[in-house]
């Protein structure tokens, strides 16, 4: 088995292009990703036609990132990190971060840096990351972003001379090679059209320009530990359960590892399109995940029978879970930013406003406590409650510098809000809401 870390000095580096691309030249790939993303792993998988799973140690333990990874691994597993390489919850070198699941994974790091604007510094910037952590084992520079092939080589020269790091190679600086923040933020991997041609062009263009015999040589200095089968208990222990799962382009993040769960649990996923069906399918749960309601608001209005089947449902006692997205649905109804309102389901007594920017107050990890239940979960959304009625909020949520809020609607069998669960930190909720869903 071969594999690395891929990781950035800092956000918007080019770290998923880099990713794309090697992952485009290597066989039976495994893809991964660090953190909670739902965008990048849809890239992964594009790319390699193998789902992509992320690698989370605040949403999954150090047990969970170990199954997670040793389950899926294949010939060739290639980890693309989130933000800088050192960046996570806080400033202890154990904060989550990329770096923090290098060591616990045991997986050499291959450092993606920026051309721009350096010529000797790029050795300091290159040193320090390499000194802040001794245990994170940084084998290989690749430079992004290059202008010129003796710039490449000027820059190489000053790594090499000063750190003892070897520098692998380098992309070049091509608008056509590029994948935008717009498409990583906005679109799924199969809504971007050129991403085919984008695939054989860095294909063609990483070959070239970067040593890929000496990237497998360091790939093969991992060794991972052993699978742990810490779900073995959950084998089959709701056989015979249905699970409606809301999957068309306005409902599609979801974390594979938490679909794979509900089956090893012996349950059945039945996936549903609010988009396009005419009515639920008959289940003993509807769970849906989160996605770009906002983007379909009109469609998603405008297929009443859906609703009214959806309505009847919740009337009749059916058990409801939903996040993010899909609890911007389950609500009266959502307001754009052109100031257009849709209606929506109105199973929740609350009104959602779209927002130009990012929640920042409540974006990130957050712990959760659901009655005498604990767990943890992730924000991020460009939306805001606009109107809340009195439906009762079940979650209470905390941020690790003390801000603390309720989310969690419940309205009957229903619970719908912002935060998103992996289960693996979270089984004793998910058990719960299962157990309510069986009687």
């Amino acid at each position: 088995m071969k594999g690395f870390v891929l990781a950035g000095t800092k956000s918007g580096i080019g770290k998923t292009t880099v990713s794309m691309a090697l992952m485009s030249v290597f066989e039976d790939v495994s893809p991964f990703k660090v953190g909670p993303d739902y965008i990048d792993p849809s890239f992964h998988k594009f790319i390699t036609n193998n789902s992509s799973y992320n690698l989370d140690l605040f949403l999954m333990g150090e047990d969970g990132v170990k199954y997670s990874f040793n389950k899926h691994k294949k010939k060739f597993s290639i980890v693309e990190g989130v933000m800088g390489l050192y960046d996570g919850l806080q400033n202890s070198l154990d904060n989550y971060s990329t770096a923090h699941l290098s060591r616990v994974l045991n997986l050499p790091v291959i450092l993606v840096v920026d051309a721009a604007g350096k010529s000797t510094s790029v050795a300091a910037e290159v040193l320090g990351y390499q000194l802040l952590d001794p245990r994170v084992k940084i084998a290989g520079v690749i430079i992004n972003k290059v202008t010129s092939e003796k710039l490449y080589y000027m820059l190489k020269d000053a790594i090499e001379t000063y750190t003892s790091i070897p520098c692998l190679g380098y992309l070049k600086k091509d608008e056509n090679l590029a994948i935008s923040s717009r498409h990583l933020g906005l679109l799924r991997a199969d809504e971007v059209q050129d991403l085919k041609e984008k695939k054989l062009v860095l294909k063609k263009e990483i070959e070239k320009t970067v040593d890929l015999k000496k990237l497998e040589e360091i790939a093969e200095m991992n060794e991972t530990s052993e699978f742990l089968d810490i779900f073995k208990s959950f084998e089959n222990q709701y056989s015979g359960m249905k699970i409606g799962v809301a999957k068309d382009s306005a409902f599609s993040f979801y974390y594979e590892d938490n679909l794979e769960l509900l089956k090893r649990m012996g349950i059945k996923i039945v996936e549903f399109s609010p988009l396009q069906d005419k009515k639920i399918p008959a289940v003993d749960l509807l769970y849906f995940g989160g996605g770009y309601p906002e983007n379909y608001c009109k469609e998603l209005s405008e297929n009443t029978s859906f609703k009214e089947s959806l309505f009847q449902y919740h009337k009749d006692g059916g058990y409801i879970y939903a996040e993010c997205g899909g609890f911007m649905y389950l609500t009266k109804g959502i307001k754009t930013l052109a100031g257009d309102f849709y209606p929506m389901a109105n199973l929740v007594d609350a009104t959602i406003k779209m927002t130009e920017r990012l929640f920042i107050s409540r974006f990130g990890y957050i712990d959760l406590e659901y009655g005498d239940l604990s767990g943890r979960a992730h924000e991020f959304h460009y939306s805001t409650i606009d109107s809340i009625g009195s439906d009762k909020r079940v979650f209470k949520l905390k941020k690790a510098d003390g801000r603390e809020w309720l989310c969690g609607y419940k309205n009957k069998n229903l619970i719908a809000g912002y935060p998103h669960l992996h289960f693996f930190k979270n089984h004793d909720i998910l058990i719960s809401i299962l157990e309510g869903a069986k009687k």
